[in-house]
């Protein structure tokens, strides 16, 4: 069963359950320990006779594109537990993100913050990466992000030259 919900309605243990599988999986990777991250707005699970398979979130925000406002769905922490891993539930789940983020949504892009070994993964479902700065804030100030970004499309692959985030990384 795949659930689609707001972070903020899910109850205290199953975030903290995500909060757990995110450590298990991301804490030791010093970028991640370092950053400051937003707290998302949805909350995508796949449950399995009752546990979680995989999951993601996503970030809603008004972002600048080459200095044009965009309505972007940011997706952050595709996470499968090593239990269920090369099973294709993160695939079956990212299968179903295009129309998430452009019919549900109604976002203008996807944008996506990962990690190099990730991006044949990613291409998969329409995603493709960028190579452009972006910028997020952290503690009042503007940093530069320093790894990998991809966008998802409407209408196929655009060229971007800068990203402003507006906010805190996701």
């Amino acid at each position: 069963m795949i659930q689609i919900k707001k972070y903020s309605e899910l109850s205290e243990q199953v975030k903290n359950e995500l909060k757990s599988h995110i450590k298990n999986e991301f804490g030791h990777i010093p970028i991640v320990n370092e950053t400051e991250w937003a707290t998302p707005n949805w909350t995508i699970i796949y449950y399995d006779k009752g546990q979680i398979v995989t999951f993601y979130n996503i970030v809603i925000r008004e972002i600048s594109v080459d200095n044009k406002k965009n309505k972007i769905g940011g997706i952050n922490n595709v996470m499968t537990p090593k239990a269920f891993r090369r099973m294709g539930y993160a695939s079956k789940l990212l299968r179903e993100t295009e129309n998430l983020i452009f019919k549900d949504l109604n976002c203008d892009m996807g944008l996506l913050l990962c990690a190099s070994t990730l991006i044949p993964f990613y291409e998969k479902f329409n995603w493709y990466e960028i190579d452009c700065p972006v910028y997020f804030e952290q503690s009042n100030r503007k940093k530069l992000w320093g790894a990998r970004t991809m966008l998802l499309s409407k209408d196929g692959k655009v060229c971007v030259n800068k990203i402003e985030l507006n906010g805190l990384p996701w």
